[in-house]
């Protein structure tokens, strides 16, 4: 697919896989954050990257389960929303996400090469769109199961 703008193109090709994510909430924020690296370059952070095998959830301790839910907090979808995650129904296809790569035609048309996230610029790998089901699949509703997991945990170890 191209798009042009004026005299100038950008070329969209779809790079997305099918992904068969265990219906765990751990493995869905998991591949939420794998879809994250996907699109930023932050595959080479070993302490990022262990977060993202989502079909080893399993060995994940309650200690780094709670690690990945604060992880997910913090690199929520408002960060990358109209940066590097696009909401779109049509370039979604039959999927409820694809990933993107873009090339420029033209160096007249400046597209984000690198995004601030959390005080560190990253390298922009590619795009993803996703359909609203995904975003509520993947993040949203685990991150609710999990925040409410976490603070019934948090009160059951109270000592008074």
């Amino acid at each position: 697919m191209a798009v042009s703008f004026g005299r100038h193109q950008i070329g969209f090709e779809r790079t997305g896989q099918t992904a068969n994510v265990p219906d765990n909430d751990i493995a869905k924020l998991m591949y939420y954050l794998k879809c994250v690296c996907t699109t930023i370059d932050c595959n080479n952070e070993p302490e990022i990257r262990r977060f993202t095998d989502y079909s080893k959830w399993y060995n994940l301790s309650t200690d780094e389960q709670q690690e990945l839910f604060a992880l997910c907090y913090a690199l929520s979808p408002d960060v990358f929303n109209d940066k590097v995650f696009f909401q779109s129904d049509a370039l979604s296809g039959n999927s409820s996400n694809e990933f993107y790569e873009i090339s420029q035609v033209s160096s007249q048309i400046v597209a984000a090469r690198s995004i601030v996230v959390a005080g560190q610029t990253r390298r922009v790998n590619k795009i993803m769109t996703y359909k609203m089901s995904w975003i509520r699949n993947n993040y949203l509703e685990p991150m609710q199961r999990l925040a409410q997991r976490f603070t019934k945990k948090k009160s059951r170890c109270t000592i008074s």
